[in-house]
This record gives structure tokens, sequence and C-alpha cells, in this order.
């Protein structure tokens, strides 16, 4: 299968794709890069809005990569390019050898909130997340527990940072994220009865093991350095701490995010199995 060939760095659609590395560039086009073979695959695989692949002329396709595109047909525009180009496209130091350009696709909040009126969920909420790799790591595990769905707070790390992108591990496109004033969407979901739990060491807070995860559940994680803003705190149901038998004064948000999680799905299944 031959495609088109682009050598050159300074052709129109290298430039075009090349502004999607910093967050203006992603926010004026709406839409984002995937790097490496395991996340094309997984974006082709899930059913995102792929527009072009672009892969690396002397390395040829991955056969995954391949098998994908042709499952997806021709909707996916195929370029291969030279080395220089595809280090143009890339921000890892050992380029993998091809890229994709992702439509951004938001979640519809509304209809979410509608579809989940009659039912229970486990949401996971960020506030103000500032760090990519943590955010990647939170949206994967998050994903790896089936957590329903999670919601990211404004002043947060940009949700399609090619760091995070890639540490979500393909977790991104599987896993529903909002984008939402805080606030607004707690309230929102305690007018469906939702339990909101906002992490925090508040002296009032339960032990993370001793807390309620029945029916709609919420868990809020605040930010790296500060926690949870007073403004979204104040709204909670709850608090909940995890212990910490050392002498750090806090953990890690991707390790609190995990830890709680998986204790609520633990009590969650436990309770539907009884």
């Amino acid at each position: 299968m031959r495609h088109e060939v682009i050598s050159s760095v300074q052709n129109p659609l290298v430039k075009r794709l090349h502004q999607l590395l910093n967050r203006k560039g992603r926010e004026e086009q709406n839409r984002f890069l995937v790097e490496g073979a395991h996340l094309v695959e997984e974006a082709l695989n899930s059913g995102a809005q792929v527009v072009t692949v672009l892969y690396d002329e002397s390395r040829g396709i991955d056969p995954a990569c391949l098998r994908a595109l042709d499952e997806r047909g021709t909707d996916v525009q195929v370029i291969a390019v030279s080395s220089a180009v595809l280090g143009k496209l890339t921000e890892t130091k050992s380029p993998q050898g091809i890229v994709a350009e992702v439509k951004i696709d938001s979640e519809n909040w509304a209809e979410w909130i509608e579809r989940a009126s009659e039912r229970d969920y486990l949401l996971l909420v960020l506030d103000e997340i500032q760090d990519p790799g943590n955010l990647g790591t939170i949206l994967r595990t998050a994903e790896a527990a089936g957590v329903d769905g999670v919601v990211l707070g404004e002043g947060s790390v940009d949700l399609y940072n090619g760091k995070v992108v890639r540490a979500t591990m393909g977790a991104l496109f599987r896993l529903p994220v909002f984008l939402r004033c805080l606030p607004e969407a707690i309230q929102t979901l305690q007018q469906q009865g939702a339990n909101v739990l906002v992490s925090s060491l508040k002296e009032n807070s339960l032990a993370y093991d001793e807390a309620d995860y029945r029916g709609k559940a919420v868990i809020v994680i605040g930010n790296e350095g500060r926690g949870v803003s007073e403004q979204v705190a104040r709204l909670a149901d709850g608090y909940v701490h995890i212990p910490l038998y050392g002498r750090a004064e806090s953990l890690n948000a991707a390790v609190a995010a995990g830890i709680l999680v998986y204790e609520a799905q633990r009590k969650r299944i436990g309770q539907a199995v009884n």
C-alpha cells in the first residue's frame, strides 16, 4: 500500500500539526496529537475521531496499527513522513515512529447526567490537578478500577497535554471525562442524591475504609499542593482520609485517588454480591 510522502518540515500540514503540541493550538483547532504505536492503535480501535496518521517512512507502519487502520476503512488519511518531520511532531526523546491527529470529542455532561439519574455510579472529581503525569495516572487507574466517569475541574492541567495522554496508556479513549465548573457539577450530582466524599485531613473525616460508597458515590481529590479548594470542600457530604503512618505529610494525588477508588469499588462489589 502506497501513501502520500511528506519529507519537509516546512510542509503546511506539518506546520499546522506542530501547533497541536501546545494548548493554544489544540484549543484553536479542537484537535490533539497521539504519539506511539500503542496509543495510536487504542485511538483507532476505540472509535475516536482519528483524522490523520503519520508514520516514519523508513520504519513502516506498526502491524497492529495497520490492522486497526484496515478495520477502520478509508475514513483516516495515512501519510508517510521523514524522520525529521516525525521529530517535529513528537515530544519524546526517542519517537516511536507514528503519530495520529485526533479530534477532541467532548463528552456530553447533560446527556450523561440524564442517563445516570436512574442508576448508581461511582464518579471521581479532580480539583485543579496540575501535574500531567498525575492526571494521566489517575485516569488510567480510574478506568482500570471501573469508575463510571471523571469530572475535571477548571484550573487543571490540559486534558490533551501530550504527557497526560501518554500517561493514560489509552484510558482517555475509554473513560468519560467531563470538563466542568466543579461547584455547579457537584450540586447537580447532589440533586440526584449523590453522596459527595472529599479527601481531606479535617478532624471530622472518616478513615477511607470506614466510609459508605453505596449508591451514587462521588470522590473528590484535590490539588497536589493545597488539596481540595474551600469552595468545593464546603459542598461535601462527608470527608475521608487515608491514614499516614510515617513522617510524610500527604500522599501523591494519583496514589490517593487509586486507594480511594479501589476501596470504593471493593465495598460496592461486595455489597452487590451480598
